[in-house]
């Protein structure tokens, strides 16, 4: 990897003495720098595919290079294709346990592609792997009273969902497949628009000042008559108090695909337990940490009065199974009430 980052480096450092840091040509230094020719066959040294992952190596060329075709245009139509093909960057990605830079990867691929390279089949690639990506969680909870006659004098449209889609930067996808479709050389066919989030059609009409063509695209999108805006709408109870089922639509929450994220299944999760309109049935659903840690006890201290009761072993058995570890698989308040009861013997034969 050092001796990656060393001829990336000099590579770079050497073109930009060659040419300028404005792409202009120059003479030669007292002390002549590499040669054009020289810089263009060593290329495909800069991917190391002896190294055990050539992926790692061409991906951080690839950005460092990103970062400097501003100063020097001319680097961008070096190296962008010798990267991608010897690194393999555009092979199916695999998403690992544990792996929370992984979309981040995949972002900066497509946003540096987009930048350097003139490959149609590169751009090609680069939109389809932003669209493995996972669909955004677009969460909106009603701030209070007196916060909602702040935010509408400064920002009136904060509720739209192209604002909520920015709100946990859950625009990057978006953000990174409309520059993409900026780049000339971007097939049209290849920005798929069908799997995006209504959120995200509607953050390219209001926000990414794209091409003509995307924003009419955007439009033409086919949306069936029953769909909404995909936003889960968080409301308060006072709203909930009009509504004929109020329980209906927290379960509607706890059934929401955006519970998939994990700050959107947190803010869920809390919105539900803060509710007056939860039922039994709410909670036994949400993770038994989020019910027992709770900084007002009594919503889940008569839950286990009755479940517990006087039974010590209740009692015993609600004790060992309260350690819940960080990163371990969180299990549902409904879970630990059913496991405080042993399993039950089988029954003898004699």
């Amino acid at each position: 990897m050092f001796r990656c980052d060393l001829i990336s480096n000099i590579f770079l450092r050497e073109w930009v003495t060659v040419t300028g840091g404005d792409g202009e040509a120059r003479l030669a230094d007292p002390a002549p720098a590499l040669s054009e020719e020289l810089l263009l066959a060593c290329l495909p040294a800069l991917c190391l595919p002896e190294l055990p992952n050539p992926q790692v190596t061409a991906r951080r060329t690839l950005h460092h290079i990103a970062k400097r075709v501003h100063n020097n245009p001319r680097l961008a139509t070096l190296a962008a294709d010798t990267l991608v093909t010897h690194g393999r960057l555009l092979s199916p990605p695999e998403k690992q346990d544990g792996d929370f830079d992984f979309d981040g990867r995949v972002l900066r691929l497509a946003e540096d592609l987009a930048l350097l390279s003139a490959n149609p089949g590169h751009l090609a690639g680069a939109c389809a792997q932003l669209a493995c990506l996972e669909q955004p969680a677009v969460i909106f909870s009603a701030p209070s009273r007196a916060l909602i006659r702040i935010i509408d004098n400064v920002d009136p449209d904060h509720h739209r969902p192209a604002r909520l889609l920015e709100r946990h930067n859950e625009h990057r996808r978006v953000q990174a497949l409309a520059v993409l479709a900026a780049n000339p050389h971007t097939p049209h066919a290849a920005v798929a628009l069908g799997g995006l989030h209504p959120a995200e059609l509607a953050w390219i009409f209001e926000r990414a000042g794209g091409p003509d063509w995307l924003l009419d695209a955007t439009v033409a999108v086919p949306v069936d008559e029953d769909e909404d805006d995909g936003v889960v709408r968080l409301v308060s109870d006072d709203a909930l108090d009009k509504h004929p089922d109020p329980a209906a639509v927290l379960q509607s929450w706890l059934d929401s695909p955006a519970t998939g994220d994990i700050l959107s299944r947190s803010e869920i999760y809390r919105a539900v337990v803060n509710s007056r309109h939860h039922t039994l049935e709410h909670l036994l659903q949400i993770p038994a940490d989020k019910i027992l840690s709770r900084s007002e006890p009594e919503i889940a201290v008569k839950v286990l009065l009755d479940r517990c009761g006087r039974s010590t072993d209740r009692w015993a058995a609600l004790a060992a199974a309260m350690t819940f570890e960080y990163d371990e698989e969180k299990i549902s308040f409904g879970e630990l009430l059913d496991s405080l009861d042993p399993a039950p013997a089988d029954a003898q034969t004699f």
